[in-house]
């Protein structure tokens, strides 16, 4: 099995997240309730995500010195740090009330939520993960 089947597993999940809420928002944008119940979800999975990547391929990476490994994870693992306190801050900013004064707002927010993090998945898929399965 290689080393990063459960990470690309927990980015088909937090995609699929991604997808309900951003399919709810259009769906029922005045549902501020169940759209903060999806972002929780969304939140707790990530935190998981990112702890895990943070305490288990990061180190691994940077103590392997073959394929550029030690610069790519520091690359990956510095431009994650943006990501995650981005994710946090929305996270934060979004809660019941917020949603429900302002649902294009948290739409809109979604939105680009939705594609940074997509673009970093994919970059993840493309790049880190086949670069650990070779070299741990």
């Amino acid at each position: 099995m290689p080393y990063t089947d459960n990470f690309k597993r927990q980015h088909q999940e937090l995609l699929g997240l991604v997808g309900e809420l951003a399919a709810k928002v259009k769906a029922d944008p005045g549902d501020a309730k169940g759209l903060r119940t999806l972002l929780s979800a969304l939140s707790g999975k990530l935190t998981v995500h990112l702890a895990m990547e943070d305490k288990a391929l990061y180190p691994r990476l940077l103590q392997v010195d073959a394929d550029n490994s030690r610069g790519l994870a520091r690359a990956f693992q510095q431009e994650m740090g943006g990501l995650a306190d981005s994710f946090a801050q929305f996270n934060q900013k979004w809660q019941t009330g917020a949603i429900a004064a302002d649902p294009g707002g948290f739409a809109r927010a979604t939105q680009d939520l939705a594609s940074a993090l997509g673009r970093r998945i994919a970059r993840e898929n493309a790049e880190l993960y086949p670069l650990a399965d070779r070299v741990l």
